[in-house]
């Protein structure tokens, strides 16, 4: 392996000074530092970054953590995060907590003993106050504010909600169900509560029976959908906890020759990639994830630059209703 001292041989310098040049600083002439940059590149030098980050006390790792990465609304998150780290000179370390709040504590342990400059959290549950804090790591929260000194980035769940639910019973639909995801999701909770407000105040009636919990999975709409078309009195809607329990329960409707939206219309929470296709068509409510996750990074560097005092940053960003032919 080649190290500074090679570097130093061949360059006609001392260690000393092949070391100050690879690090910037600005006490080296430059037509040295370009000889020497030139012949580690030559030599085929790769920094020790473990060494490195002993000297400097920074590891230029972040990591970021989400409850599913096989979600394609996370993992377009992630990618926008991954993106604008690689831009700032980070390299991200991915963590997929599996909606499961006790891998994401041991997560969140294994994090800062590999010595992560900062922390992206998506919580799969709600969080103690002060845990987080305890970590003693820069933490910015994909979540809505809480009154405590880290900071957040969010899209705004409840006016998605309403603009969902609005859009429903501007069409004419006046039984509509909702088919949320893991009971213990913050944000599955914000769109149910909205939801049975936003009928409230439409003069309908919230029916519990026409409220189901499960996992943000294709297979649980599937699923769900099926009971709720068994009953005596079925749902004319849907409003979706996310897309891809949307297409399950299109799914579902296309296996049984029955049609959207004259038999059921539908509406999810996202827009993925593939809600806009043709042959999918599905409204929904659209995140702007690239600017979700370059934001969280910009607001992380900010976390990092001032630690170890909080910046206690308070992003929300406004989603957009992207009404398709499923309604």
């Amino acid at each position: 392996m080649i190290t500074i001292k090679d570097i130093a041989e061949r360059a006609g310098v001392s260690y000393a000074t092949v070391s100050r040049a690879l690090n910037g600083r600005p006490d080296v002439n430059e037509e040295t530092r370009q000889r020497i940059f030139d012949l580690a590149r030559e030599m085929g030098y790769q920094p020790n970054a473990i060494a490195r980050s002993l000297v400097k006390k920074k590891s230029q790792i972040i990591a970021v953590m989400v409850p599913d990465v096989s979600n394609p609304f996370f993992a377009d998150i992630t990618m926008s995060v991954n993106e604008a780290a690689d831009e700032a000179g980070y390299t991200t370390m991915i963590c997929n907590t599996g909606w499961d709040p006790v891998k994401e504590q041991e997560k969140l342990r294994i994090m800062v003993e590999q010595r992560v400059d900062g922390i992206i959290l998506k919580p799969t549950a709600f969080i103690r106050p002060g845990a987080l804090e305890a970590l003693n790591l820069p933490v910015v929260l994909f979540w809505h504010a809480m009154p405590d000194d880290l900071s957040y980035i969010e899209v705004d769940h409840a006016y998605g909600s309403r603009l969902a639910v609005d859009h429903l019973v501007a069409r004419g639909y006046r039984r509509i169900a909702y088919i949320g995801g893991i009971e213990t999701s913050p944000s599955n909770q914000i769109r149910l509560m909205t939801y049975q407000k936003t009928l409230q105040e439409h003069a309908l009636s919230v029916d519990a029976r026409l409220i189901s919990y499960g996992p943000f999975r294709q297979e649980s709409g599937y699923q769900r959908i099926e009971a709720l078309l068994r009953m005596p009195h079925p749902p004319d809607a849907v409003f979706c906890g996310n897309d891809i329990i949307a297409m399950g329960v299109l799914q579902y409707m296309r296996e049984h020759q029955l049609q959207v939206p004259e038999d059921l219309a539908i509406i999810g929470f996202d827009d993925i990639s593939c809600a806009s296709l043709p042959l999918v068509s599905l409204s929904t409510v659209s995140q702007p994830r690239d600017k979700l996750g370059r934001e969280a990074l910009q607001a992380l560097l900010r976390e990092m630059d001032a630690f170890p005092q909080r910046t206690r940053q308070r992003i929300l960003v406004e989603p957009e209703l992207k009404a398709r032919s499923t309604t």
